[in-house]
């Protein structure tokens, strides 16, 4: 009941993160929308407070207004899950900011800048109605996030990549605002060109986090939860905010230099600050990095640690019911055998043909059930007993495991195993391979063959064959064989409990080994089991 609860308190969390989440991105969708939206009545009615904020800031350029409602516009579609939205949104914000980087470039103008509206302002703008070019940088990040979002192309990069942009918008914003509050220029503008916008900076800082959310969310939707994702947006967003840091030293560097050089040429010595800075900056990311992969990894530990706990408290649960369910229900069996023998004994010669049919099904059918009772009890103590590794020889416990699947006379088994020792709970070996081989010769189409058992050295241990030239099991099998009461063959025809390979599956997970199969028909008959031991014992397969 606890376990069902601790289950249940997950789930419920995990439901109220997603939902969080998706408002969170839903609010910033709506904020961006908004904020382009109002800018642009702001052009349309000349509105300076609006555009501008004060007379002495640098207006937000109507095309940008444009891209916000249209970013903004995307990150709803995206939690409506309209993906032809999307791609429309992120297609036009791409269009405008890549031909306004184009423009600044290759100083051609297409005439996409006043194309809207008449500019009436023109502080701190280098040219009329353009973005600046720091902007367009980031609407075209904007962009290529959207496009990412529903591109079907290696979902996995592409979400790296969306976890590595969404930063990189939130790091461009705050340099920007720190700027502002500082009164550096050269953290809001590039060079001579036009500013970024105060409010430009704050609808970054929107964008930016409404992307990383939903970048995490894409992430978190499967149930994955990579160090990555942690450590990406921090490594970014502070190498973004170093860059900017230095490329603003320079920049007064630079200036400082002419000053100078005009004033007193002597006193020109170049500064190495902007590089210290840009050092220090990329090693304290790194650091930062390495820190938030560490707390990173030790969470993923714990709840590895409180997951493998809750799982094998599971496990020992679901075999004590299979235990206590096979154990329990062979008494009622008992019972109904002993029933049928007493009629068919009071009957006599006096029963008729059906009665008699009826009978021997039923006496067939009750053997059935106790053998799939055996089966499912020893699927059930496999590994309930603690193991003790020992060392022995492969070919000798190969041997008897082959001479323990009582086989028939006519059904060879030869063993290959080339004198190999190895250290592993002989118990637990033998069960597989006696399973192996018993299933090689209970499926065997006729009554005389061969099943061959070899032995390879591999790197980890030994790959140990079991071999038959029986019918073969077609490709599309290979995985259900290995489930319990699974039969290929109606048991009318073959009696079996299919619990054989499932025992084989249990122990070599006891084990820390692998089983592959070999087989199809089509190419040609036989079946080959490869199963992967190791050479050493997992430590913690022991406690």
């Amino acid at each position: 009941m606890t376990e069902e609860r601790a289950g249940l308190g997950r789930l419920v969390s995990s439901l109220r993160r997603a939902w969080l989440s998706r408002q969170v991105v839903r609010a910033c969708g709506a904020i961006l929308v908004a904020l382009g939206g109002m800018v642009m009545a702001g052009w349309w009615m000349r509105s300076e407070i609006v555009v501008q904020i004060r007379p002495d800031f640098t207006p937000m350029q109507f095309n940008t207004a444009l891209c916000f409602l249209l970013s903004g516009a995307g990150l709803l579609a995206l939690t409506l899950r309209r993906a032809g939205a999307v791609l429309a949104c992120g297609c036009a914000v791409g269009l405008i900011s890549t031909v306004t980087m184009f423009q600044y470039l290759t100083g051609v103008s297409v005439g996409i800048d006043e194309l809207a509206v008449d500019h009436f302002t023109a502080v701190e703008t280098s040219h009329p109605g353009r973005m600046a070019p720091n902007t367009a940088f980031a609407f075209m990040l904007s962009a290529a996030f959207l496009l990412l979002s529903v591109s079907p192309w290696r979902r996995r990069l592409s979400v790296n990549l969306m976890l590595i942009i969404s930063p990189a918008i939130v790091g461009l914003a705050a340099l920007s605002l720190v700027g502002y509050a500082a009164g550096i220029e050269a953290l809001f503008g590039w060079s001579q060109y036009t500013r970024m916008a105060i409010h430009t900076s704050f609808g970054f800082l929107i964008l930016g986090l409404g992307a990383m959310m939903k970048a995490w969310r894409i992430e978190f939707r499967h149930g994955q939860e990579r160090s990555f994702s942690v450590i990406a947006p921090a490594v970014v967003a502070s190498l973004t905010v170093m860059s900017g840091l230095w490329l603003a030293l320079t920049h007064y560097e630079g200036q400082r230099m002419e000053a100078l050089e005009a004033a007193a040429p002597a006193l020109a010595v170049r500064s190495n600050l902007p590089e210290i800075v840009l050092i220090v900056g990329v090693l304290l990311t790194v650091l930062i990095g390495y820190a938030v992969h560490l707390a990173h990894a030790a969470r993923e530990t714990e709840s590895l640690r409180r997951s493998n706990a809750e799982l094998r408290a599971a496990n020992a649960e679901l075999d004590k019911f299979a235990h206590v369910a096979s154990h329990d229900l062979k008494a009622p069996l008992r019972g109904i055998r002993q029933l049928a023998a007493w009629i068919v004994a009071d009957l006599g010669d006096n029963a008729d043909e059906r009665t008699a049919r009826y009978l021997a099904q039923l006496d067939m059918r009750v053997s059935r059930m106790q053998d799939l009772l055996d089966a499912l009890l020893a699927y059930s103590r496999v590994g309930r007993s603690g193991r003790r590794p020992t060392r022995f020889g492969l070919g000798e416990a190969l041997e008897q495991a082959a001479a323990l699947s009582a086989l028939p006379e006519s059904m060879q088994v030869r063993v290959e195993a080339g004198g190999h020792v190895i250290l592993a709970d002989r118990a637990l070996f033998e069960t597989v391979f006696m399973n192996l081989i018993g299933n090689a010769a209970k499926h065997h189409d006729r009554e005389a063959g061969v099943i061959a058992v070899t032995v390879r050295p591999a790197d980890t241990g030994y790959e140990i064959d079991v071999a038959d030239d029986g019918p073969g099991i077609a490709p599309q099998y290979h995985a259900r064989i290995f489930e319990i009461f699974q039969t290929l063959r109606p048991r009318d025809e073959l009696e079996a409990s299919g619990m054989g390979l499932a025992i084989v599956r249990k122990a070599l997970d006891q084990a820390g080994g692998r089983i592959r199969v070999l087989s199809d028909p089509a190419a040609g008959r036989g079946t080959r089991f490869v199963v992967e031991w190791p050479r050493e014992p997992d430590p913690e397969r022991q406690q």
